[in-house]
């Protein structure tokens, strides 16, 4: 499974094009969370770099433009949605419903 994500900054019009190819961590689960407030690949970049700062969190990667937010959980790990909920609001953002 791959996850496509468009990225871009909304000061230049640029686009360009990322896959999140999921299928490299086979046995490791997968979160997908809904995020708003993230206006540019920097934002989401950052938030991603703050997810990753949780040691049961073994990769991370945000759409800013589809307002989702993946995360991928180290094998055998137990975690709480909620340091995600704290991590999107201490970046400012605002956190929405996890989708998967």
């Amino acid at each position: 499974m791959a996850l496509l994500l468009i990225t871009g900054c909304a000061s230049n019009n640029t686009v360009s094009e990322k896959v999140f190819d999921t299928s490299i961590y086979a046995g490791s689960e997968i979160r997908v969370y809904e995020v708003f407030g993230m206006d540019c690949p920097a934002c989401a970049g950052g938030l991603s770099k703050l997810v990753e700062k949780n040691a049961a969190v073994k990769k991370s990667d945000a759409d800013w433009k589809g307002n989702k937010l993946i995360v991928v959980l180290e094998p055998g790990q137990s975690f709480d949605d909620d340091s995600i909920y704290s991590a999107v609001k201490d970046a400012s953002f605002t956190a929405g419903k996890r989708i998967k």
